[in-house]
């Protein structure tokens, strides 16, 4: 437990009566909060986080702010990756991760002067350090500040933070950090309600349902009276939500009003002609280890899979600044030449890159080549253990095992159970409910979620196990039967006896 990690610095929210003019801007981090004190991670609750040496190398020693991250639009698997507990660590995800920082607590200095020690002690073109500064941009007004926030929704980040200019770190939450979101308003049914743990005898939550079916809960912006006298079940209300989990549940629900006015049939013929934004279906970023975008006005270098080096391509860059042609990025990237001295690409056809800069250093084989070059290296790769049956389609997996075809026997099946990860958690109300807690002081995780039901997959056991559990149930078969034909013989012989005394008592009689 680490119990400074409990202090950080919080953010209010914006609201326009405040004037952005001279605050400095950077854009809100949709990945797990994580404070650094000189030796390791932990969560806003003081919870450490197992995260490998090599991630935290080279880092100074000293108290760091700041958060882990995957890539917008990823924060579900961001957490599913650092929450696991020290032996369920897999160090190859954390080379696709970066600690974004954005502050230094123990500095004392204004907050300029802590960026600039921030960007002076931080390696970040070093190949061996995993961590970045967080750019930020002077707001010149209201109408810059709306249009990064657009740019930042539109890219699929979270929204923008607002930080004033000279304030000090203060270990709570502060108006001098500001976050602007945007959110949606939209209806839904009350279908139940869920009792409050801490409140005896009032609402927690409101169970609600959406128009195309998907079922959440409403817990903040109930008041007092209204968690002792709930809105009745059938009842429309207003809320508010930030976005869409992956499952299409509202994140970050908030209830705003009862809707006397409308029916729910009225918001069912609503959607029909308007689809509302929870209707809309969700574009889910690719779940492959790879970072979708750089952030605003921050350069985060991807890497080389195979000598792990910082490579900045024109997916890095800065999405404030100026982009080149598209037609000599896209010639760049398609021509081959017959006599190409460039390297092939380890995942041939496959490769998932889509980059300019990729294609300079690489060539594409067609599916037949790589398909030989891939039988040829195969040779010389480790065999995966799970064969035609690897759940596995990462790059990164196929580069380091070879798989047999299907048409290829394996020798042996082997229980995956211990490799699945577990399942990511569906529409959080808080990050660190969902983060990981420390080993040894006995704690476990906060995944219980409801909604999380219907995504859950069935694991297939290996086939000696099941010849073990039928040769189980074949004995207990046998026990059972053996017992009953003892309970038919025991009632047999209590019924002899009985019928032996009846004539004894006749004939006393």
């Amino acid at each position: 437990m680490c119990s400074e990690a409990s202090k950080v610095l919080l953010a209010e929210t914006w609201s326009e009566d405040v004037d952005p003019t001279g605050w400095w801007m950077s854009e809100k981090l949709d990945g797990v909060r994580a404070y650094w004190n000189g030796k390791n991670f932990y969560s806003r609750q003081g919870n450490l986080f197992h995260t490998p040496d090599f991630f935290k190398a080279a880092l100074p020693k000293v108290p760091l702010d700041g958060e882990i991250w995957c890539g917008r639009g990823l924060f579900q698997k961001c957490v599913s990756i650092i929450k696991k507990q020290a032996d369920k660590v897999v160090p190859d995800d954390y080379k696709l991760l970066t600690y974004l920082i954005f502050d230094a607590p123990s500095h004392g200095g204004k907050y300029e002067d802590r960026v600039k020690w921030l960007q002076a002690n931080i390696p970040q073109d070093d190949d061996k350090c995993f961590a970045t500064v967080v750019g930020t941009k002077k707001c010149e007004g209201l109408a810059q500040l709306k249009q990064c926030l657009a740019d930042v929704n539109k890219a699929g980040g979270e929204g923008i933070m607002l930080r004033k200019p000279g304030s000090l770190y203060e270990h709570k939450r502060s108006t001098t950090l500001l976050k602007v979101k945007t959110f949606y308003d939209e209806e839904a049914l009350i279908i139940g309600h869920k009792p409050s743990k801490s409140l005896v005898g009032m609402v927690g939550a409101l169970q609600c349902e959406l128009p195309n079916g998907k079922q959440f809960d409403v817990g903040s912006g109930l008041t007092m009276d209204q968690r002792r006298k709930a809105p009745k079940i059938g009842a429309v209300i207003t809320f508010k939500f930030q976005e869409l989990s992956n499952n299409g549940h509202p994140r970050f629900p908030v209830f705003l009003r009862v809707r006397t006015d409308l029916t729910w049939n009225d918001v069912l013929e609503a959607a029909k002609t308007k689809k509302p934004m929870s209707v809309i279906q969700k574009i889910i970023p690719s779940t492959k280890l790879s970072k979708q975008h750089s952030i605003l006005f921050s350069v985060i270098p991807s890497r080389d899979i195979s000598t792990g080096e910082k490579i900045v391509t024109s997916d890095d860059e800065d999405d404030d600044a100026p982009t080149t042609s598209s037609s000599s990025s896209s010639s760049a990237a398609t021509t081959t030449k017959p006599s190409d001295t460039r390297k092939i690409c380890q995942y041939g056809a496959k490769c998932y890159r889509t980059n300019a800069d990729h294609f300079k250093q690489f060539q594409h084989p067609p599916s037949k080549t790589a398909t030989k070059t891939t039988k040829t290296e195969s040779k010389a790769k480790p065999v995966c253990s799970f064969g035609t049956k690897c759940y596995r389609t990462s790059s990164a997996h196929l580069a380091m095992y070879s798989h047999a075809e299907k048409g290829e026997a394996e020798e042996e099946i082997l229980d995956t159970r211990d490799l699945i990860e577990p399942d990511e958690p569906a529409s959080p109300t808080a990050i660190d409910a969902v983060l990981a807690k420390d080993k040894n002081k006995g704690l476990t995780f906060d995944d219980d979620d409801s909604n999380d039901n219907q995504d859950q997959e069935m694991i297939s056991r290996p086939k000696k196990e099941w010849i073990d559990l039928e040769n189980k149930l074949t004995e207990q078969s046998k026990r059972l039967a053996h017992l009953e034909e003892m309970l038919k013989t025991t009632k047999r012989s209590l019924s002899t006896n009985d019928d032996a005394n009846d004539v004894k008592r006749a004939k006393t009689d």
